[in-house]
């Protein structure tokens, strides 16, 4: 059975990661919205628990899974830690007696309860006053309709109120202002202001060590003297080749033999991700991450799907695809700045076919975004059955490099 579990970041008002939403699909086949919960639970359970490792794919945060009314009864929850796992109600679940009993029970053991796509009754009341998180979908109740009742909660409850699917910052500073204090959705992957202020000095020698990378006639001994030089990069190196993500049994103390160990095309990925958290150094951190794991899949699925890009040029297209994120600018005035060539902008710019396939691919996996599309642009091409793995290979390569 293929398990597609994706990890989507809910973050605190400052931006920084407070937990992952798991989401899940059973294979390609059931990947549309009549999928049936408690399969897709007990599967996302079952898958991440045990196979996936739940520590790997959370990263150290919580997790939030949704659980269907049966499940909820059936205990299904308590095979899990509770200081790992925030369980989500559906919003289709009514505050029966036998529900709230079974909740009353996890709040006991020390599970978190919360409340998803909140829509506030009386009747709910109950159920409130055993949630520690409420979710507000603010596609389907915007902000500017719920204000009484976000006071209401906060008069009357010690609750976390968290706003769901969040897709511009405009939306996230509302939100903020209306007390709400963790935000899910993709807001952190579009230009926050996309101004018309110069690149940097420093940001574009950033950009000159990426097309050093690049040159057919790459210079070890180079190389060693820039990362010798800079002592936040020599620290990264260390850290990352001595990351759990590589299985050795030794430790790498030094520069060299870390440049060694890695090889010349490994060290160079490593390289691009630097450069790539040095420019989005006042940006979120998952930022980043979705930028590696988005570097990793690309390069993967290059190794099974025929295009004109090699691997490398897949991996970098990847990592630079929210370039325009990283430095609040359009994508096509940086480029004018950046000394790529035509062909690696030409398919930022989304002008080549073979690679808007891929990160469109990439892209719907990262979100959860299984619907009728995805399924027709992956079916029954090779990479099908190798995303899942494609995923957690690139989280495990992400995590490794913040770790």
């Amino acid at each position: 059975m293929d398990i597609y579990v994706a990890r989507q970041p809910v973050f605190n008002e400052h931006k920084e990661i407070y937990g992952y939403e798991l989401l899940f699909r059973d294979g390609l086949k059931n990947a549309f919205p009549d999928i049936d919960g408690n399969t897709a639970t007990s599967s996302v359970l079952s898958n991440t628990f045990f196979s996936f490792e739940l520590k790997e794919i959370l990263g150290g945060h919580p997790g939030l899974i949704n659980f269907t009314k049966d499940l909820i009864l059936q205990k299904t929850p308590l095979i899990l830690p509770s200081q790992h796992i925030i369980i989500e109600v559906l919003e289709n679940i009514e505050p029966t007696w036998d529900v709230i009993v079974a909740l009353e029970e996890y709040t006991e053991k020390g599970f978190t309860i919360a409340l998803d796509d909140f829509v506030y009754h009386e009747k709910y009341r109950s159920m409130m006053g055993l949630c520690k998180i409420i979710k507000f979908d603010v596609m389907a109740t915007p902000l500017n309709e719920i204000g009484d009742i976000i006071n209401d909660i906060k008069i009357h409850y010690d609750i976390i109120l968290l706003a769901e699917k969040v897709e511009t910052y405009a939306v996230f500073e509302q939100a903020k202002q209306m007390g709400f204090q963790l935000f899910q959705g993709f807001f952190f992957s579009k230009p926050e202001i996309l101004s018309q202020k110069e690149i940097s000095t420093t940001d574009i020698a950033l950009f000159k060590l990426v097309e050093e990378l690049g040159r057919t006639d790459f210079d070890f001994s180079r190389i060693e003297s820039i990362i010798k030089n800079d002592v936040s990069i020599s620290i990264r190196l260390l850290k990352f080749v001595n990351s759990a993500y590589f299985e050795k049994s030794f430790p790498i103390n030094t520069i060299r033999d870390a440049i060694t160990y890695l090889g010349a095309d490994e060290l160079k990925k490593f390289i691009r991700i630097v450069t790539v958290a040095d420019l989005g150094k006042n940006k979120p951190d998952e930022l980043i991450r979705t930028s590696v794991v988005r570097a990793r899949m690309c390069e993967l699925c290059g190794t099974v799907l025929r295009t004109g890009f090699s691997t490398e040029e897949l991996f970098t297209l990847g990592l630079f695809s929210l370039m325009d994120a990283l430095l609040d600018r359009p994508m096509k005035a940086l480029l004018e700045k950046i000394g790529f060539s035509e062909k690696i902008k030409a398919a930022l710019l989304q002008k080549n076919k073979e690679f808007t396939k891929i990160l469109h691919i990439v892209t719907c996996f990262e979100q959860g975004n299984w619907e009728a599309d995805f399924h027709t642009v992956i079916s029954d091409i090779p990479a099908e059955k190798k995303l899942p793995d494609f995923y957690l290979d690139a989280v495990r390569t992400a995590d490794a490099f913040f770790a």
